[in-house]
């Protein structure tokens, strides 16, 4: 009997350190920047995408009997074909510590203008050096990203906009797949609605200015900077005051986003009324 017991005990404590040196040992998957595709990544992921892939049309590089793995029968719903483009490729760390993973953003005719036209898919590699289709994620398209971390899970920042209805939204949020997102900066631009003024009703206070859009997102020696535009606090309270913040002179300035832990430090500092999509 204590032999059995012995026995057992050795044999947990050999599996515990085989887990243990796969654990540590595992050599690290960096991740990468986002870039175009390959044409060879093209040739081996776009069968797993778009069944019976054709030269494009309409603006999209290719065309599409099907889409498989897509999360919807009506391919969205937007009724005008199944045009695709491959737009980038991240590749590294995304979803967790221990797997390599491909992220494909796309541009799509079947997308609507709710997903931005366009959205993202998520492969695995397959072991044999190639990727294998895990998910689409409609919507959340990787372009306008900079990567922000080489190990360890991938993080992004990214720079997204959208209009609809006389009203632009833009953001700056650190991104992790599949659906993190920590906004750093976000913008309201409300001057071409039916309600112009609407604008006015976000501010605080009297110290605060009016962002209106993000931009030019880029790497810096000691970050990253984007452009704004914005209608500066005194500026914006005298154009609410006269009603008439529709026709108040924007100023474009450049802000500088020092990595600091889990965000930023944003030079200069500046006050702004909060965004309506936050």
């Amino acid at each position: 009997m204590r032999r059995v017991v012995l026995l057992l005990v050795v044999l947990v404590l050999a599996g515990g350190g085989y887990w243990l040196a796969r654990t540590w040992m595992a050599p690290a998957v960096p991740n990468q920047s986002l870039r175009p595709l390959t044409s060879a990544e093209q040739a081996q992921i776009l069968p797993q995408i778009c069944a019976g892939a054709s030269a494009g049309s309409n603006g999209y590089a290719h065309n599409c009997t099907g889409l498989p793995g897509y999360p919807s029968d009506d391919y969205g719903g937007a009724g005008l074909g199944l045009g695709i483009t491959l737009t980038s490729i991240a590749a590294g760390q995304l979803t967790g510590l221990a797997e390599n993973e491909a992220y494909v953003s796309y541009q799509g005719s079947f997308e609507s203008h709710a997903t931005n036209f366009g959205g993202g898919i998520l492969f695995k590699a397959d072991g044999t050096g190639g990727w294998r289709l895990e998910k689409w994620y409609p919507g959340d398209s990787l372009d306008s990203c900079l990567s922000l971390s080489l190990q360890g899970q991938a993080r992004f920042l990214c720079l997204r906009g959208f209009t609809g209805q006389g009203e632009t939204d833009t953001t700056l949020a650190i991104v992790q797949v599949p659906d993190s997102v920590k906004t750093v900066l976000a913008a309201t631009d409300l001057r071409d609605t039916l309600q112009p003024e609407a604008n006015c009703a976000l501010l605080n206070s009297s110290a605060q200015g009016v962002l209106l859009g993000i931009d030019h997102l880029h790497r810096t020696a000691t970050g990253f900077a984007v452009q704004i535009d914005y209608v500066p606090a005194d500026a914006a309270s005298k154009a609410c005051a006269a009603h008439a913040f529709a026709t108040a002179p924007p100023q474009t300035a450049t802000l500088g986003l020092t990595p600091d832990g889990d965000d930023f430090t944003i030079s200069p500092s500046l006050s702004f009324a909060p965004a309506e999509t936050q």
